[in-house]
C-alpha cells in the first residue's frame, strides 16, 4: 500500500506544482504590464499626461509657446528691454462646481474680484454643462497660491506669461504692446506688432477624445506636439542714448509746453541708436491709455508738413542737377507772385543779391523756389522720390506712413514752389532722418533699421546691417551740401545747434500747420536735422516739438535740444573735435 501511495501522489503533486508556477507566471506578467504600463505613463509619457492633465478642458488643447525677448546688445552683452514674467491665468470648470455661490465668495476676497466682475461671473459658474471659463488673467505668484491651497473642486489654475519692460520710459511706442484681440493675446504696434509671428513662435497641440460626460480619455488615439518658443530679437538701440534722448526731449517739451515731441538719432549707415517720442505711454500698462492716439509711433506714424528744413532736399537737386551752384546768385525781392498767390519769407524781408550759401543760412522761401524753377517740378519731384518721399522707409515697425507728396502730380507751378521749402506735401521723421543721412553717406541713400540679429530658439541667428537703397546725389554734390548745411550751422538760423570744438551740418524748419477749414492756423511745428562731425559723420539726428509755446522759430527751441544731446554723445562715443 505504501508503495502504491507514492506511485499516485507523484503526479498530484507535479499537477499542483505546474498549477502553481503557471499563476506566478500570470502574476508575473499582469505585474510586469501594469509596471511597464507605469513606466509609460509616469515616465516615458509623462509630459503628455501632464499637459493633458492640466489642459483638459479642450479636445485640442494649444500647447502655448513662450514668447521671445527683445534685447541690445553692450561689449557683447545682452540686456533686456522686453522680455516675460510669469503669471497664473485661474479657471472654472463649472461642470465639477456644485455651489456656484461658496465658490465666489471663497475666492473674490483673493483675487479682489469687483461686484461688476463676480456678478457676471457667478450666473457663468452656475451653468452646469460649461466645461471651461477663466476667472482671472495675471493673478500674481501668492494669489494662485492661496486658490491652490483651498483646493475647490473645479477651480484651476494654468501658468501664463505676460510682457515685462525692466528699462521704463524708454519707448512704449518703440516697442509696441502684447494684448488680448478677443481671447487671443497678440502683438500691436511697434516691434511687437511687426514681428508678431516671429516672436510668438509656434503652437503645439495635444490631440485625444473625450468620454460621455466630457472628460479627457487617456487611453486611446491621443497626440502630443511641442510648441516651438519665438525667436528673439537684438536691436541696434544703444540704451543709454536712449534713454539720454528720451530724458532730454521731455525737459524741452515740458520747458515749451509742447504738444509733442520726437528725436530720431541714426548712424549713417542706418542703424537707429535712439527714437523717441513724448508723450509715451507704459507698455506694460497699455490698458490704461486714455488715447489709442498714443499707442501709434510719431517717428514713422505722424506725417507733417516739414517746413523749411526740406530746403536741403531742394538744394541737393539744384545742384546734383547743375543748375546751380553754391555761389550761384538771385536777387531776393522778399516775394514770389504766382497766379493769385503771394509767397513771401518767414522773415518778410528783402534781402536783395543772395547766392544759394546764403539761401540756407537765411532760410529763403524765395531763394529755393528760384532753385525749383531752374530745374523744373518734374526733375524736382524726380529727387523728391529718390530721396526716398511718398514711400515708406520699410523699418521694421507696424504701421509706417509712406507720407503724401501727390501735390507735385498737380499741374500748376504753385504746387512745386510751395513744396519746395517743404509746405503742402507730408514726410515723417523718419525719412526726413534718412534723407539727411544720404548727405552724409556721401549722397547714398541706406535703409533705417531696428534690428541688428535674430536668433532662433535653436541658437541660430540671423545679423543684419546697413542695406543700400540707392545713389541720390552724386558724393561731389553732397559734399558741396555738406559744406552749405555747416555754414548754416556756423553762421545762420542753426547756431545754437552747434558745439563747440566741432563742425556740424543742418538745417531749422519752424513749419505752419494746416488749419482745419483750409490755410493755415497758429500751430507752428519746429525740426532741426543735423550731422556730424562733418570730417567723418558719426550720427544724423533729428529733433521735433509740435507747437511749442514762447519762441516763433526753430531757432530758439529745437536747436537748443539738438545741440543738449549732440554735446553728450560726442563726450559718450569719445569723438574727437574738429578744432
Amino acid at each position: 500500500m505504501a508503495i502504491i501511495k507514492r506511485q499516485k501522489s507523484e503526479p498530484i503533486q507535479s499537477l499542483y506544482q505546474k498549477r502553481i508556477t503557471l499563476l506566478a507566471l500570470i502574476i508575473f506578467f499582469i505585474s510586469f504590464v501594469i509596471i511597464g504600463r507605469l513606466f509609460v505613463l509616469q515616465i516615458w509619457d509623462h509630459s503628455f499626461y501632464h499637459d493633458l492633465a492640466e489642459r483638459r478642458q479642450e479636445v485640442l488643447k494649444n500647447l502655448l509657446p513662450l514668447r521671445g525677448s527683445i534685447y541690445t546688445k553692450e561689449k557683447d552683452q545682452l540686456f533686456p528691454l522686453v522680455t516675460n514674467r510669469d503669471y497664473y491665468l485661474v479657471y472654472a470648470e463649472p461642470v465639477k462646481i456644485k455651489d456656484a455661490k461658496k465658490v465666489i465668495d471663497a475666492i473674490t476676497p483673493i483675487l479682489g474680484l469687483k461686484e461688476e466682475e463676480w456678478q457676471p461671473l457667478l450666473a457663468k459658474l452656475s451653468k452646469g454643462s460649461d466645461p471651461y471659463e477663466p476667472i482671472k488673467h495675471k493673478v500674481a505668484k501668492p494669489e494662485m497660491e492661496k486658490i491652490q491651497a483651498l483646493k475647490i473642486e473645479g477651480i484651476g489654475i494654468l501658468p501664463e506669461s505676460y510682457r515685462f519692460y525692466p528699462e521704463k520710459g524708454i519707448g512704449g511706442q518703440l516697442f509696441g504692446f502684447v494684448g488680448f484681440k478677443g481671447d487671443e493675446k497678440i502683438g500691436q504696434y511697434g516691434l511687437e506688432g511687426y514681428f508678431n509671428q516671429p516672436l510668438t513662435g509656434k503652437s503645439g497641440e495635444i490631440k485625444s477624445i473625450k468620454d460621455a460626460l466630457g472628460s479627457l480619455i487617456t487611453i486611446g488615439p491621443r497626440s502630443i506636439k511641442k510648441a516651438e518658443n519665438g525667436v528673439d530679437l537684438v536691436l541696434t538701440i544703444d540704451r543709454t542714448v536712449q534713454f539720454i534722448a528720451c530724458q532730454k526731449l521731455k525737459f524741452y517739451y515740458d520747458y515749451f509746453r509742447a504738444e509733442s515731441g520726437t528725436v530720431i538719432i541714426m548712424k549713417p549707415s542706418g542703424e537707429i541708436l535712439a527714437m523717441c517720442n513724448y508723450p509715451d505711454y507704459d507698455a506694460e500698462n497699455y490698458g490704461e491709455v486714455g488715447n489709442i492716439d498714443y499707442f501709434n509711433n510719431p517717428a514713422i506714424f505722424a506725417a507733417y508738413e516739414p517746413g523749411s528744413v526740406f530746403k536741403m532736399v531742394t538744394m541737393a537737386a539744384g545742384l546734383d542737377s547743375g543748375k546751380v551752384t553754391p555761389e550761384s546768385t538771385y536777387i531776393d525781392t522778399g516775394e514770389v507772385k504766382i497766379d493769385s498767390f503771394t509767397i513771401r519769407n518767414s522773415d518778410l524781408k528783402a534781402h536783395g543779391q543772395q547766392t544759394m550759401i546764403q539761401v540756407l543760412e537765411n532760410s529763403l522761401n524765395t531763394g529755393v523756389i528760384f532753385v525749383e524753377q531752374l530745374i523744373g517740378k518734374e526733375t524736382f519731384q524726380k529727387y523728391v522720390k529718390a530721396f526716398g518721399f511718398g514711400q515708406p522707409t520699410g523699418i521694421t515697425l507696424d504701421k509706417e506712413m509712406p507720407g503724401d507728396i501727390s501735390p507735385l502730380d498737380k499741374p500748376g507751378r504753385i504746387y512745386g514752389m510751395t513744396s519746395a521749402f517743404g509746405q503742402g506735401i507730408t514726410v515723417t521723421p523718419l525719412q526726413l532722418t534718412a534723407a539727411f543721412g544720404a548727405i552724409a553717406n556721401k549722397g547714398t541713400l541706406v535703409k533705417p533699421y531696428l534690428v541688428s540679429e535674430i536668433i532662433h530658439p535653436d541658437g541660430k541667428k540671423e545679423e543684419f546691417g546697413p542695406q543700400t537703397v540707392r545713389q541720390v546725389v552724386d558724393p561731389k554734390t553732397a559734399t558741396l551740401l555738406t559744406g552749405m548745411l555747416t555754414s548754416v550751422v556756423e553762421r545762420g538760423y542753426g547756431k545754437k545747434a552747434g558745439v563747440k570744438g566741432y563742425y556740424f551740418a543742418g538745417k531749422t524748419g519752424t513749419a505752419q500747420v494746416p488749419a482745419p477749414g483750409g490755410g493755415y492756423g497758429g500751430k507752428t511745428i519746429h525740426t532741426f536735422v543735423g550731422f556730424g562731425p562733418v570730417s567723418n559723420p558719426q550720427f544724423v539726428m533729428l529733433v521735433k516739438l509740435n507747437n511749442p509755446s514762447g519762441p516763433r522759430f526753430a531757432e530758439d527751441t529745437i536747436c537748443p535740444l539738438f545741440h543738449d544731446i549732440a554735446a553728450y554723445l560726442l563726450n559718450y562715443y569719445q569723438i574727437p573735435p574738429d578744432y
